[in-house]
């Protein structure tokens, strides 16, 4: 699974999947390591277009993914608990101006599509893989915030 570009191992800001389709947003991340030897990489995502350039988190994950629409952005997002590192999914609804984060835990998410408020990818691509089917109007939210 991780032999596509890009993966969660392998991006970089220059993907096309990290600018919205109308070309006026784009995802950019910084000072990216791996969370561990051998691990995903993690670090800063910033939202960006003519008029903004927000930090949305210190240990996003990637790579990101924008919807069909352009109107919001899923990332990965890397999360501590007690006996390991996981991921949460946070959505960037650029027409809200709002960051929600979901409350259900991932190893590892490689997303693939995102429309119609469904997302699609897989949950650990290395170690036994799992197909990811994301509903954003049934999940469970974390939190929410404004930008």
């Amino acid at each position: 699974m991780t032999d596509n570009y890009p993966n969660p191992w392998d991006f970089d800001n220059s993907d096309g999947q990290l600018t919205a389709p109308d070309g006026t947003n784009k995802l950019v991340y910084s000072e990216l390591g791996e969370i561990g030897m051998g691990a995903p990489l993690g670090g800063h995502c910033n939202w960006v277009n003519n008029e903004r350039n927000t930090n949305l988190g210190t240990w996003c994950a990637g790579p990101a993914l924008w919807n069909s629409e352009g109107t919001m952005a899923a990332i990965p997002t890397w999360t501590r608990s007690f006996l390991r590192t996981r991921q949460l999914l946070t959505i960037l609804n650029i027409e809200t101006n709002e960051l929600t984060t979901y409350k259900q835990l991932f190893d590892v998410l490689d997303l693939r599509s995102f429309s119609n408020n469904k997302i699609y990818g897989y949950d650990s691509p290395v170690y036994k893989p799992k197909t990811v089917e994301f509903d954003l109007t049934t999940s469970k939210i974390k939190s929410t915030q404004k930008l």
